[in-house]
């Protein structure tokens, strides 16, 4: 029995150390292989993540991104990607731990290849920002002269990179795996074989190691438990990625088993493209409200009634406001005094037909305009304003005042109701679009006053023709007196006082004429534009001290008789002299008509013309008056807004042309 127990004994124990043996071989074998291949497998993702990183980087920073820099951002995820490679292929240090160089030639060619790329990648990027860096000074210096250079070759170079690049990562991260995968294969087999061993030897000794047996079946069964969690981790994990692709950023996650470690990273980075999806949504609204208020304020067929209209009620649909006015400034200048205009509104009350006056000063929109500072109010007075509707009425909750200011001139203001809360970026588009308008009333208003400047001095014109005939057939009786005083010596001393009346009588009309004439040159003078006026062979009669100014000369005098090819313009002298011509031949005035003009120090600028025909009372054609006024400030704003939504809509387009490479290689 002893000898059996022996037996017994020296048999397991044998079978012991062989299961021992086997296992301790797996074991080690097993740590040898995951300490060899993990470091490479790691360097896949690794690598992975930051070229992507480095490449989104790079969007924003092109997008307009003002906290990241080329540099220290972009570049510096290349630079690690790539030193991680060559390090792996040196076999060297690197933060994913010691790489050991690998004797493999295939392992060892793809990995010199992704280092390769991935230099390739850091260059296509470097000249991507270079030829970014090139269409900014192009934008921003319009009189330089630089060559034509296509902005899409650099582009397209860096996503050809960026593409290979990856796909050279994903293949050494496949050749690793699939290393990794034969070497596990080689060890499941050494396993099944320790299995198999341990089986037999349970089966002859069940009864005696039923205890143990029961032991290894609850552990097997904890290992199942675990598999099963971590299964529904990775659904789990699968569907948060996916929703949060889709737009779903309340999607929340917990992870069983997790320490909080992963579920915090994954938490983190829904929330980072959460910021970024928001921060790209507000930057998107603001440009398309100013593109779109742009197309309104442009509109020139339309009285400026239906104007204000159309931007009270933009304005009120575009920010969701419930309720909104707009004030304008008018001014009594009988009784020398400032008020404000209610001349558009969205939602007052239930009025039809609201007419409002406030004083500079009184009440929230007095102050405002007084103040030049926008009012935002949080809690609103009880008693100041409602909203209703045919159900009833109720307070808001946040009302915004906003002052239509153009270069510290206040022309009015605009009041915005709302039942929920605006937020600061909503408040900054509404300030931007506040100055556009502004500087639009201040147009309209300076088209008006000059539309009635032109009408008077049309008719002064008009009055200055009629007394220079009556002077004519004057000097013509005062001819036929005198010869009638040659040929009537005896009425001499009667004919000779006549005379002297009639002449002082011409004085007097000569006089009163030099005055109508030095009044009309005052009002021309106060007129905010350059006015001229040509006889009907097109040489010059006069001017305002503005159109002097341009045109390099010390007094309106000194235009008398000159021609265009006189003046500093004398290479456009040709077109403006066309123009006249057709202007004086249909009897067609031409208004607000945009073109180039060049100043006295040779500087080219916009200008917007008016030219109009001046007829005498027998219907003809004797002189043609003409005026125009800088925009160039109004054509360079309408040029950044225009390039902005450019920018916009070639940033929108990168963005998705990336994420479908990312869903490809993904």
């Amino acid at each position: 029995m002893k000898n059996r127990a022996l037996t017994y004994t020296i048999g397991f124990a044998s079978i012991g150390l062989i299961i021992t043996l086997l296992i301790s071989f797996v074991q080690r074998k097993t740590l040898n292989t995951y300490q060899h291949h993990q470091p490479y497998i790691s360097l896949g993702d690794v690598s992975k993540n930051h070229i992507v990183s480095g490449a989104l980087l790079e969007e924003k920073i092109i997008g307009g991104d003002k906290s990241l820099n080329f540099e220290r951002d972009v570049l510096t995820k290349f630079a690690a990607a790539n030193g991680i490679l060559h390090n792996a292929y040196d076999g060297k240090s690197t933060e994913l731990g010691v790489f050991e160089k690998s004797n493999n030639e295939d392992t060892k060619a793809l990995l010199k290849e992704a280092a390769n790329d991935s230099e390739r990648l850091m260059e296509a990027a470097k000249v991507k920002w270079q030829s970014r860096q090139q269409r900014i000074v192009e934008s921003t210096d319009s009189t330089a002269i630089v060559p034509v250079v296509n902005f899409d070759e650099p582009d397209q170079a860096f996503n050809a990179a960026y593409t290979k690049s990856l796909s050279s990562i994903d293949a050494f991260a496949a050749h690793e795996k699939k290393m990794a995968e034969a070497d596990t294969f080689f060890l499941s087999n050494i396993s099944w074989l320790s299995i198999i061993i341990l089986a037999v030897s349970l089966a002859l000794v069940s009864i005696m190691l039923y205890r143990i047996q029961r032991t290894g079946d609850q552990k097997i069964k904890e290992n199942e438990q675990r598999l099963a969690l971590q299964s529904d981790a990775s659904s789990q994990i699968s569907g948060f990625i996916e929703a949060v692709s889709s737009g779903n950023y309340t999607v929340s996650l917990e992870l069983a088993g997790d320490d909080g470690s992963l579920t915090n990273k994954l938490i983190t980075m829904r929330d980072k493209i959460k910021e970024n999806a928001e921060s790209e949504r507000k930057r998107g609204w603001s440009t398309m409200g100013q593109a779109q208020i742009g197309e309104i304020l442009r509109t020139t067929s339309i009285s400026a009634t239906e104007l204000y209209d159309n931007i009270i009620r933009f304005i009120v649909k575009y920010t969701k406001s419930n309720q909104g006015g707009l004030f304008i400034i008018n001014e009594d200048l009988e009784n020398q005094k400032v008020f404000l205009d209610l001349v558009a509104c969205y939602a007052f009350e239930r009025k039809k037909f609201l007419a409002k006056t406030v004083d500079a000063g009184e009440g929230l929109i007095g102050q405002c305009f007084l103040e030049g500072e926008r009012i935002y109010l949080k809690e609103v007075p009880k008693e100041y304003v409602t909203i209703g509707s045919g159900l009833g009425a109720s307070k808001p909750k946040a009302l915004l005042i906003v002052p239509l200011k153009l270069n510290g001139k206040n022309y009015g203001a605009i009041e915005l109701a709302t039942f929920t809360q605006y937020e600061d970026y909503e408040i900054e588009l509404i300030e931007k679009l506040a100055e556009s308008i502004a500087s639009t009333i201040s147009t309209v208003r300076t088209n008006e006053s000059t539309r009635i400047l032109l009408e008077t001095t049309q008719q002064q014109a008009e009055e200055m023709k009629s007394q220079e005939e009556e002077i004519r057939q004057n000097m013509e009786e005062l001819e036929a007196t005198q010869e009638e005083m040659r040929r009537k010596q005896t009425l001499i001393e009667k004919e000779l006082a006549q005379s002297q009346q009639q002449t002082e009588a011409l004085k007097v009309q000569e006089k009163r004429l030099i005055e109508s004439q030095d009044t009309l040159q005052a009002i021309v003078d106060n007129i905010p534009r350059a006015i001229f006026w040509k006889d009907k062979d097109l040489r010059f009669m006069g001017c305002n001290k503005i159109f002097a100014d341009i045109a390099g000369l010390i007094s309106p005098q000194e235009v008398i008789g000159k021609t265009d090819f006189d003046m500093i313009w004398s290479s456009q002298a040709d077109s403006y002299r066309k123009d006249d011509l057709e202007v004086m031949t249909k009897r067609t005035p031409k208004l607000d008509i945009e073109e180039v003009n060049v100043n006295s120090e040779g500087t080219e600028s916009w200008v917007l013309t008016s030219k109009v025909p001046i007829v005498s009372q027998k219907g003809e054609v004797v002189a043609i008056l003409g005026m125009f006024e800088d925009i160039t400030d109004r054509k360079q704003k309408q040029a950044d807004i225009e390039k902005i939504v450019q920018e916009h809509d070639s940033a929108k387009k990168e963005i998705q042309e990336l994420r479908r490479l990312l869903e490809i290689q993904g």
